[in-house]
């Protein structure tokens, strides 16, 4: 067995990469990785350069750790700031490491990929070590794996048996808890909850709004560039025009080139205009809701096309569980559960791992303190 790196995914085998993918999440397979890096979305330019781990037999990848090497800690979510904090506290590049994750897609999905017939247990144990030889052979100072997957569960030992300090996060879910439709789910709600969901749903009915799940298989192209500029327009009203966004056109647009067969729509469109859109990805029992926007501020129209209409699609389909995204508590209120969600980092280096340790010991000593004291 040897070990090979790939500077992303277009030069590793697809084929291979999706049969180690199998049971993962659909972010983690081939298409999405390639949609990030070709559009340059993930790219050294924006922080992310790829450095995907292959363990090999002969000519052929049998496991593979997702990597990237990061000269930020910026955009990664899982550490709430934590290195950006240790990198300005202490003047030691925390944040220049490795980084197992899904750019930009703080979903509870990322896992070390191997072969259906092999033991995770042992393939996963031999990506780590090679992990800390890359990293103390290269000088980063740490490695990270962020919104590890709860289904990984090897991951999670290894990860703890290797020196990894763990920190948890909430993340949001709907479950199916085996409703018959949707008004049986809206039923589970008090009755001033029931009449409120039912009251938005209606209001935007006799506004005239149509609102449709639209599979990508059979959505039209515009819909993807639509979808980038409905992304935009969120990005813009929360972020500002003068920081880039994440993601480009680029991005969008390869997704309908590549990864289209794992796409949901929800689509609202009133006079034969389409007035927001939601896309979401589809694998196994599993929908992730990702991004929305919309050209009106309508209101109860967020929660239509990116809860209510994904919810009932995915009960009359049978599906287990809806992921709606990142933040908001509004979310509560209407069926989803906060869940925690995992990540891992560790340090490297003798004094710099001693220096780290020190400085998280005094936060967590203020934190117990804080909550003492309140």
């Amino acid at each position: 067995m040897r070990f090979e790196t790939f500077n992303g995914v277009a030069s590793f085998d697809r084929k291979a990469w999706n049969i180690m993918a199998t049971s993962a999440c659909p972010m983690m397979e081939w298409e999405y990785f390639y949609c990030l890096e070709q559009s340059g979305a993930a790219s050294p330019q924006r922080g992310y350069q790829p450095r995907h781990l292959a363990l090999m037999v002969g000519d052929q990848p049998v496991a593979v750790a997702p990597l990237f090497v990061r000269d930020r800690g910026w955009v990664e979510f899982g550490d709430g700031g934590l290195l950006e904090l240790l990198t300005e506290t202490t003047g030691y590049p925390f944040h220049y490491g490795v980084v197992g994750t899904i750019p930009y897609t703080p979903v509870p999905g990322y896992q070390f990929l191997q072969r259906p017939d092999l033991d995770p247990g042992l393939t996963w144990r031999a990506l780590l070590n090679q992990i800390d030889a890359l990293c103390e052979e290269s000088g980063y100072l740490t490695a990270r794996l962020y919104f590890v997957a709860p289904t990984a569960h090897q991951l999670h030992a290894l990860a703890h048996e290797r020196g990894y300090i763990c920190l948890r996060s909430g993340h949001y879910l709907w479950t199916n808890q085996g409703y018959g439709d949707f008004e049986d789910f809206i039923r589970t709600f008090k009755s001033s909850r029931r009449t409120k969901i039912r009251r938005e749903l209606r209001t935007l009915r006799d506004l005239g709004y149509d609102i449709r799940m639209q599979p990508g298989t059979a959505a039209p192209e515009t819909y993807f560039t639509d979808m980038f500029r409905f992304y935009l327009n969120t990005w813009e009203k929360h972020m500002g025009p003068q920081l880039q966004p994440f993601l480009n056109e680029d991005f969008f647009r390869l997704l309908g080139q590549e990864f289209r067969h794992r796409i949901q729509f929800c689509v609202a469109s009133r006079q034969q205009q389409d007035i927001a859109m939601a896309i979401f990805y589809e694998k196994a029992a599993n929908l992730f809701g990702r991004y929305w926007g919309a050209l009106e501020e309508v209101p109860f129209l967020h929660f239509a096309t990116c809860y209510y209409y994904p919810i009932r699609y995915a009960i009359e389909r049978r599906l287990v569980t809806m992921d709606p995204g990142f933040g908001g508590e509004h979310k509560l209120h209407r069926g989803y559960e906060i869940i925690p969600s995992y990540h891992y980092i560790k340090f490297y280096g003798p004094t710099e791992r001693r220096v780290a340790y020190s400085v998280i010991n005094k936060i967590q000593t203020y934190a117990a303190k804080g909550k003492k004291d309140g």
